[in-house]
């Protein structure tokens, strides 16, 4: 069976957040609190990524690997969040249509979803918005909300591993996640089609991915089969968002960025069921 948790649309981390002893303004893109140091965000994305790649099967070619990290480098050095390492790994889960993002980031992105994609933009596309949530901090503003900071803390120093194993097989088996607000879903397709245009992608991208889901979901019966459509603003709303956004970027300047659409397909769709 299909599992579909897409494009911003499903964290791992979304089982997380609030609440530290000390509170830092302005850690957010638009201003919100963060509750986590720098370094506690890191500690703990390793810790969920040790699990992820316990239970998810990484590609096991080293080009396709390579090619994504290329891309996600690119990426992060246009991200206005620059005190982290970004990582950029792909799952080998051709009927999963998902990508994530964890704290410190750390993202994943699955076949499945790479499959859908028809040029590096609409990958580049997926990935600026993933990056876009970790530079905006949204994982230290959900994470104590959840779980609280005692817990998160013996995550951290690995005295609740099995804690965090529990959420990463929640996620996998179940797909039931707290998720991003609808606020902080808006703030990443914003700052993230900047990072894409930075990055020299045509911010177009982020459009025709989202067409591409909403045709995936029709051809599928409708009915919004994809989990997020219920719970975030609907991808008309998105793509009318992103359309608007796009407007910032004269005509002319959006042609003079990439796409990339045979370079995909010899580096990653020709590579792939």
């Amino acid at each position: 069976m299909k599992r579909y948790f897409t494009f911003g649309l499903c964290s791992i981390c979304l089982l997380l957040s609030t609440g530290c002893a000390t509170f830092e303004q302005g850690g957010g893109f638009l201003g919100g609190i963060n509750l986590l140091s720098t370094s506690e965000e890191v500690q703990l994305g390793q810790r969920f990524a040790t699990e992820v790649e316990k239970q998810e099967t990484v590609h096991p070619d080293a080009a396709l690997q390579a090619y994504v990290r290329d891309i996600g480098a690119r990426l992060a050095g246009a991200a206005p969040r620059q005190d982290i390492t970004y990582t950029f790994t792909v799952i080998d889960a051709p009927d999963t249509i998902n990508a994530f993002a964890l704290p410190g980031g750390y993202t994943y992105y699955y076949t499945g979803l790479m499959q859908l994609c028809e040029s590096e933009a609409e990958l580049a596309a997926v990935m600026a918005h993933e990056i876009a949530h970790v530079a905006a901090r949204h994982h230290g503003e959900m994470m104590t909300r959840q779980l609280g900071m005692e817990l998160i803390s013996d995550i951290i120093v690995g005295e609740k591993q099995s804690r965090a194993a529990a959420i990463v097989t929640q996620l996998f088996s179940t797909g039931v996640a707290a998720r991003y607000s609808r606020v902080q879903e808006r703030e990443a397709d914003h700052l993230g089609m900047d990072i894409l245009y930075r990055a020299g992608y045509q911010p177009e991208a982020m459009i025709t991915f989202m067409q591409k889901l909403l045709a995936y979901d029709q051809q599928r019966g409708g009915g919004r089969g994809l989990p997020i459509f219920a719970t975030h603003p609907t991808p008309e709303e998105r793509v009318q968002l992103l359309q608007s956004l796009m407007q910032q970027y004269s005509p002319e300047m959006r042609q003079q960025r990439q796409i990339g659409a045979d370079r995909y397909q010899a580096q990653v769709l020709s590579k792939l069921p």
